[in-house]
């Protein structure tokens, strides 16, 4: 079966927790465009939460969790333009997810399909656009809101949502004009699930 980046949300969602645990997406941006990225769960009591959850989801369900990293690392090893790709499966660091280089926006875009089990044609819209002094993200929330309506719908009225949130970061070659050179964009999935609250950020610097 094939296992789509998009159900690990779906997955922590329907944890019985009550300890947050961060959905993050971090990009270290370079002034060639290039950069790396961070993708995956992070929170300061990570392996507390993952131990107290191994008794409350199936064995298998929790497998795919364990081999998250490991999965998404085959998915982007052979993309081109995509480098230095490590695991970080150590959850007793507070971190669960991979980190990897791109050398510019296709590459990072290509990355982004394939951990989302998705071909990138051409008729796929970018994801990830980065300009000169600018870099945008579409609104991922509908594609979002579908998959987990598709694997687990009864989540959408889970108290469990207000527990989980999605974090963005984004790391600048140079200020940008709120006058920082990093910028924060936070969502809960309560916001995301049940008020399909736009995903998409526009960046200027």
């Amino acid at each position: 079966m094939k296992k789509r980046f998009v159900y690990l949300f779906a997955l922590f969602i329907s944890l019985s927790f009550s300890s947050c645990i961060t959905l993050l997406d971090e990009i270290n941006l370079n002034a060639d465009k290039s950069g790396s990225v961070f993708i995956g769960l992070e929170s300061g009591m990570l392996a507390s939460v993952l131990n107290m959850a191994k008794d409350q989801i199936p064995a298998d369900m929790m497998k795919s969790v364990n081999e998250f990293p490991n999965e998404a690392t085959k998915r982007i090893s052979d993309i081109k333009g995509i480098s230095n790709i490590k695991t970080l499966d150590k959850v007793g660091d507070g971190r669960l997810g991979i980190s990897f280089n791109f050398s510019n926006t296709k590459a990072l875009n290509n990355a982004y399909y394939a951990l989302l089990d998705i071909g990138k044609t051409w008729y796929l819209p970018k994801i990830i656009k980065i300009r000169k002094h600018q870099i945008i993200r579409r609104d991922l929330t509908p594609q979002l809101v579908k998959q987990i309506e598709k694997n687990n719908p009864e989540i959408k009225d889970s108290e469990i949502l207000k527990f989980l949130n999605w974090e963005t970061v984004v790391n600048l070659p140079r200020e940008s004009k709120s006058g920082s050179k990093q910028v924060v964009v936070k969502y809960s999935l309560t916001e995301i699930i049940k008020e399909e609250k736009p995903t998409s950020f526009k960046i200027l610097f």
